[in-house]
């Protein structure tokens, strides 16, 4: 279990040498404003975080209500990470929480607009995960089962307004039920952190976040979690349409001597760990599938 923060310019400036002096173990930094602008601390938040070695992710609270508006919101964030020259495989956790904005859409509508997001986001060689409240989960705003290859982040407050301290851990009776592995747990919005004056987010995550950890992945390769190992591109493509957001790939199988096949994924990840905890969930819906480490040839 890792202890983290997630924070924007409403923390005005952090001392990030303070806050890794009090063991801040990952930091999770807002992206890129409504307006469209990056989070004005983000470039500071940044180098502090890479200065104290803080392994690093992204948020993008989203407003948007059709998918091209969404698809401009996902672009926007990839031209921030370019920027600031953040590597393949860093997480963008897509902020599924304005009731005012969101709800409203409907199940289906709402679940086009997170796919539009992540097919943006992905295709620019970055990780995609979704963060929401729990009530967002309990009341079914969108079709979770279509996500269950991406990390889910849940932030369920149960200490009221009441301050907690950074580094005590919080109670795991109340960790949220959402009947699958979550990555991470936001446990508080009434934080106290050294380094950061008044109140900020307070995190656990449950999986490790130091970035794409290539060292357990061959250059240039993946992990995936495939449904069909199959010599026809045809069949491939068969059995990816019953799984929304299935991709297909002629690859090099690595893990089995680098033969060459179709395969069709449900998940695309960057660690063997990854791709073993997506199996799990996927397993717990009924869906069997095989880890494979992969080179894409097509």
């Amino acid at each position: 279990m890792w202890k983290g923060i997630d924070v924007s310019d409403n923390q005005g400036t952090i001392d990030w040498t303070q806050a890794a002096a009090a063991g801040v173990q990952f930091a999770i930094l807002r992206s890129v404003r409504r307006s469209g602008k990056a989070d004005y601390q983000f470039a500071a938040n940044l180098a502090g975080c890479r200065q104290h070695n803080i392994p690093v992710a992204v948020y993008k609270y989203t407003y948007a209500v059709t998918e091209a508006r969404a698809q401009e919101e996902a672009r926007q964030v990839v031209a921030l990470l370019q920027q600031h020259s953040m590597a393949a495989g860093t997480m963008v956790w897509w902020d599924v929480e304005d009731r005012d904005t969101l709800q409203p859409l409907g199940r289906e509508k709402l679940t086009a607009l997170i796919q539009a997001a992540r097919t943006v986001i992905e295709a620019a060689g970055y990780r995609f995960g979704i963060y929401v409240g729990l009530y967002v989960y309990q009341e079914g705003w969108f079709d979770f089962n279509q996500f269950a290859a991406a990390p889910l982040w849940v932030a369920r407050y149960y200490n009221g307004y009441n301050v907690m301290q950074f580094g005590t851990d919080p109670d795991q009776g109340k960790k949220p039920n959402v009947s699958r592995a979550i990555w991470g747990w936001q446990y508080t919005s009434a934080g106290r952190v050294p380094g950061i004056n008044g109140n900020a987010d307070l995190d656990i995550c449950y999986q490790d976040p130091a970035g794409t950890e290539e060292s357990e992945t061959e250059s240039g390769s993946i992990w995936c979690l495939s449904i069909a190992d199959v010599w026809a591109e045809s069949i491939a493509r068969a059995a990816a349409t019953a799984y929304p957001g299935c991709l297909v790939h002629k690859a090099a199988v690595l893990d089995v001597g680098g033969i060459e096949i179709w395969i069709a994924s449900i998940a695309d990840v960057w660690t063997q760990a990854q791709a073993e905890e997506v199996q799990r969930q996927f397993a717990a819906l009924g869906v069997a599938g095989v880890v494979h480490n992969i080179r894409v040839l097509e």
